[in-house]
């Protein structure tokens, strides 16, 4: 039990009220600070010769959400299983929407055997329904940005490369479902005078259903979606010297494929 005597002291412990409040008022700032929720932490996925790197913190990389968070298969070989990634157009229910978007992007996409990234390829697949008069489209965007720079002779660093892909339909399937695929490949390698040992990597994808009352168009990123990345060969020691000693020509690096 804790009273105050005469002398301005409690029996608590025989402190003074001021400390005890004082302690009080510290142990609430702690557990606010143990409250506080954890940090996000880059994630790592390291294949053969090809090393991942992304946020898994959906406020950072927001397309984990729907995406989810890749699994590392063998090889250089990155597999998503969306959940929920899908548009419909029915009049009837505005929900998910016609038009659904989500980006997910790897800080880092780098070699771990001297090489460069010489190509990233995704391949995709899903469903989709068109009852009556509708549409539906797939869009596939993929960007790289050079991380480093490695003093090419040609300038340009950072250099970025981003082709789109598309896949769109409006044959009518009736009730039931059909499969759809797409596959884009970018190749930082070939594209980047500077060296591609070192790049981010983003995939950007828009699903999109049209169709007018009574009509219904719907599509979905439901089966697997795979990244795979090659890396180059590593040009020997001896080589690079040469490649060198040209350089001194005027002659610029430049590579093949």
């Amino acid at each position: 039990e804790c009273f105050r005597n005469g002398s301005g002291m409690s029996r608590a412990g025989n402190y003074p009220m001021a400390e005890i409040r004082t302690l009080a008022g510290l142990g609430a700032i702690l557990a606010g600070f143990t409250a506080l929720p954890a940090q996000a932490v880059p994630v790592t996925l390291c294949g053969t010769s090809i090393c991942y790197e992304y946020d898994n913190d959906a406020n950072v990389n927001q397309g984990i959400s729907l995406y989810g968070a890749p699994t590392l298969l063998s090889g250089n070989t990155l597999r998503f299983v969306p959940s929920s990634f899908n548009a419909d157009s029915d009049y009837g229910s505005p929900i998910p929407t016609p038009t659904s978007t989500a980006v997910f992007k790897f800080s880092r996409v780098y070699t771990t055997n001297g090489g460069e990234v010489a190509s990233i390829t995704v391949t995709e697949s899903g469903d989709y329904q068109i009852i009556g008069a509708g549409a539906v489209n797939v869009n596939m965007r993929l960007q790289s940005v050079d991380n480093v720079d490695d003093g090419a002779v040609t300038p340009g660093f950072a250099e970025v490369t981003a082709p789109q892909f598309n896949w769109n339909t409006s044959t009518p399937t009736g009730f039931a479902l059909a499969n759809w695929s797409l596959t884009g490949v970018i190749t930082p390698a070939a594209l980047f005078s500077d060296l591609a040992t070192d790049v981010d990597f983003s995939i950007q994808n828009t699903l999109q259903a049209f169709a007018s009352s009574p009509n219904y168009a719907f599509v979905q990123k439901k089966l697997s979606l795979q990244v795979t990345a090659v890396s180059t060969v590593p040009v020997p020691a001896a080589a690079g010297l040469f490649g060198s000693a040209l350089g001194g020509f005027g002659l610029r690096r430049r590579r093949f494929g």
